[in-house]
Parts: C-alpha cells; structure tokens; sequence
C-alpha cells in the first residue's frame, strides 16, 4: 500500500479496504496518527503560552475604558446668583458630591443680576438658578426673574430665590406674582433641606429631560 506523507512532521495518509470489493475509501487519518496530531498541537500551545495570555489582557484593557464612556451622566447645571462670595462658597461645599436623580451638579456664578443674564444667554443646557433678591438693587433678583421669563422666553429653567431680607419680598406675594419654582430664607436654610428643594424642584425638569430628544 502506497504511504503518502503530508506536511506535518510524522502525518501520514492511508487507504483501507473495507471488503466492498476492488473500490476503496478515499483517504483518511488513522487513529494512530489523529493521536499524533493533537500531541502536536497540544506541544505548540504549551511552548507559547505568554502569547495567548497576551491577547486576552489586551482584549480586557480596552473593553474597560469604553464601559466608562458608556455611563457618563450629564450634570444639572446650576447658577448661584448672589452678590455674597460666602454664599457661593458655602452652597457648592454644602452640595459636594451630591448627586440629584442619579445625576451630578455643576456650578455657575455671577455676582450680579447683569452677570446672570449673561450666563444664562450663554447656556442654553441649564437646570436651575439659585438667586438672591438684594443684590444691586432691592429687586435685582425678582427683574431677573421677569427677565428669564420674557425677554429670554426661558420657562424650563427652574428658579428658586433665596433671600436674606425677606421683608423686601414675601414669600405669598412673590409666589403669587413671580413664576418661581421655589422660596427659601437663608437663615433657616440648612444643608438637608436645600437637597430636598433641589430634589423636588428638579423633579419636573427630569420628566421634561426624558421627553426631550438626544
């Protein structure tokens, strides 16, 4: 019977007879060289195995960066408007690391109603402004309030006011006059309860968020 040797080292084809007369199989492995055959191989991977453990660390590696990119969350971004530097500073360390919803904040500030105009203008994404009433004027928050409403025509920005001087705009009248979504005193302003105003203000502007187009 005529051998006929392939191209690994120690292969070798074979035709048998399987009594059906003069016709014969086509050619096949026998058992003894299918044994050969995975020796081999098992031999091959044995000798390298640094590569294979290669590939799938780099398969991990770039899979985890673009599972970050994927739960990036827009932050609700917010506009302190108040003529006191302490009040800034005081209300971004109170909501450090807060998250709102499930979404993080980012600050804006300006010092004076002109200034949060100007902001506003420039930001077409944002949430919520926080604004005093006193600051150049006895009134500068409650024009800005008309401002935001009118002339730039932005009713889904919600507007809370805060104030120091309550006396210089009640809470019935403003509420009743002013379209704000929220009041609050600074002197009985705690920690806990501005999360909670966030929280309930920024309710309605979620449910506004999910029915907006990406």
């Amino acid at each position: 019977m005529e051998q006929q040797h392939s191209h690994m080292p120690g292969l070798r084809k074979e035709s048998t007879d399987y009594g059906m007369g003069n016709r014969q199989t086509p050619d096949r492995l026998s058992l003894c060289n299918i044994d050969f055959f995975i020796s081999y191989c098992r031999r091959k991977n044995a000798s390298s195995p640094d590569e294979s453990q290669d590939d799938i660390i780099d398969f991990l590696e770039e899979d985890e960066p673009n599972f970050s990119l994927g739960t990036a969350v827009h932050p609700w971004k917010i506009l302190i408007t108040d003529d006191d530097s302490n009040v800034h500073e005081t209300t971004v360390l109170a909501l450090n690391g807060v998250r709102i919803h499930g979404r993080p904040l980012e600050f804006l500030h300006a010092y004076s109603a002109k200034e949060a105009e100007e902001l506003i203008v420039q930001n077409d994404d944002l949430s919520l402004i926080l604004l005093d009433v006193v600051m150049e004027t006895v009134d500068a928050g409650l024009e800005l309030v008309k401002v935001v409403r009118g002339k730039l025509g932005k009713n889904d920005i919600r507007i809370i006011l805060r104030t120091g001087q309550p006396g210089y705009a009640p809470e019935e009248k403003v509420s009743s006059q002013f379209a704000i979504d929220g009041y609050t005193t600074k002197s009985q302003l705690t920690r806990s309860l501005l999360i909670s105003v966030l929280n309930d203000t920024l309710t309605n502007a979620k449910a506004l968020s999910k029915q907006l187009p990406n």
